[in-house]
């Protein structure tokens, strides 16, 4: 079965637990069929991100069964994620790791917990009765007897308002895996995508969604812990930065690197870390210069790298003209220009227009700063596709011959590509 809508979004099951390990045979039990039915059937899996209690439970599970597993954890509790994530953020306050919960999944679903597992069911159970979310609940066994008891509580008492949210109580995990599935796939039928699935938001919807970030928190890119400041592109949320950073990852033993807009360093920190002998880092946003610096401090490679403030390679010196054997450059593709009300991440988002394209600069100057026998590679898509016609000429005019080396998500609402790029 095709798990992906025609804009490439697979639907995701946000599940909510106990981190405090349990001896119960039945908790177990539902816990593992909840999470090996949803990922046997192919979609994604989120919850907080501990490795003990239920919630390990249902990272092993979704790990074994080779599917997508997104801890969201609060980082004093889970500073590094667990070996069953395949993805991981981790945050200081508890309000954005709720926030962020909740905003990845598209169905609900509860195991067993405590307060703080009460607190989530809670809070998306009072999102739908004001209208702000949509999206379906389910209770997992006899346990939450006790909160539907609560509930009919309240209307019993006439204290509770209106609620037309999809409440299930589940007998136990088959019920709850098979409910969760058929929903998730229903949702792939509709052609359903989230409000913050990137690939499908124009650049204004983006920007402000990260901008919701205020406080510095980590993920996992590549393999690698790093932490994202605010206002800095989030390079773990982009399936294109994903990609890319696997080519950096193959293509870096040996080399000396240049990452032109590097943003919090992810592309500079995987070369390092698959073996490049030197990387350069730049970007114009003050704050990624310093998340990037801060990021490079922690890296058992520090020594190896460097981070200059510069619009491309405006500030990089003199030095390292005719010197990098690789320069990897991962743009945005919308030709669009920054408003004066925006912080510097919407630069991430946005080209600008025409001679003032950093894709016509990039070219411009890059060739500059190549060794003998040096090499580009520029991640880009056809999202924008007036913007991708402009790439390709640029190359042209600017004596370069390319190639296209990777090319993913094709079938989709936009796709991913690579090129590398050789002086003539």
């Amino acid at each position: 079965m095709d798990t992906k809508t025609k804009k490439g979004y697979t639907p995701r099951a946000t599940i909510f637990s106990s981190r405090n390990d349990t001896e119960d045979a039945t908790y177990l039990r539902d816990a593992v069929v909840v999470a090996e039915g949803i990922s046997r059937a192919g979609f994604g899996v989120n919850n907080g991100g501990s490795a003990t209690g239920l919630m390990g439970t249902v990272a092993k599970t979704v790990y074994e069964n080779n599917g997508s597993m997104y801890g969201i954890a609060l980082a004093d509790y889970e500073p590094l994620p667990n070996q069953h994530l395949t993805e991981y953020e981790g945050y200081t306050h508890h309000y954005e790791r709720q926030r962020r919960l909740i905003e990845l999944g598209d169905i609900y679903i509860a195991l067993p917990g405590a307060v703080g597992t009460f607190h989530e069911v809670l809070e998306v159970h009072i999102l739908n009765i004001l209208g702000e979310i949509n999206k379906p609940i389910i209770l997992v066994g006899a346990y939450f007897a006790r909160y539907r008891n609560l509930i009919e509580s309240f209307a019993q008492e006439g204290l509770m308002h209106t609620d037309k949210t999809t409440l299930y109580y589940a007998r136990d995990g088959y019920e709850a895996a098979a409910i969760a599935v058929a929903y998730l796939t229903n949702l792939v039928r509709k052609e359903y995508v989230p409000p913050i699935y990137y690939p499908a938001l124009n650049t204004t919807a983006i920007y402000t969604h990260i901008s919701q970030n205020t406080n510095p928190y980590r993920i996992l890119f590549e393999g690698l812990c790093m932490t994202v400041f605010p206002n800095v592109y989030p390079s773990n949320r982009f399936r294109s930065s994903r990609l890319f950073a696997k080519l950096v990852r193959a293509l870096s033993m040996g080399k000396k690197i240049a990452d032109i807009a590097c943003g919090h360093g992810a592309m500079g920190l995987v070369a390092l870390d698959a073996g490049a002998t030197e990387v350069v880092m730049s970007d114009l946003n003050t704050t990624a210069v310093e998340n990037a610096r801060y990021n490079l401090r922690g890296s058992p490679h520090k020594t190896k790298g460097v981070v200059f403030e510069s619009d491309l390679f405006e500030r990089i010196p003199s030095i390292y003209k005719h010197h990098f054997d690789i320069i990897f450059f991962n743009p945005p593709f919308h030709a669009e220009t920054v408003a004066k009300t925006q912080t510097p991440l919407a630069y991430a988002f946005k080209t600008q227009r025409k001679e003032a394209s950093i894709l016509v600069r990039f070219l411009q100057s890059a060739k500059e700063y190549l060794a003998l026998g040096g090499v580009l590679y520029v991640g880009f898509s056809n999202k924008d596709t007036e913007n991708l016609s402009l790439l390709e000429a640029a190359m042209h005019e600017h004596g370069y011959v390319f190639e296209l080396v990777v090319l993913e998500n094709s079938n989709t609402v936009a796709d991913n590509r690579i090129y590398k790029v050789t002086p003539k």
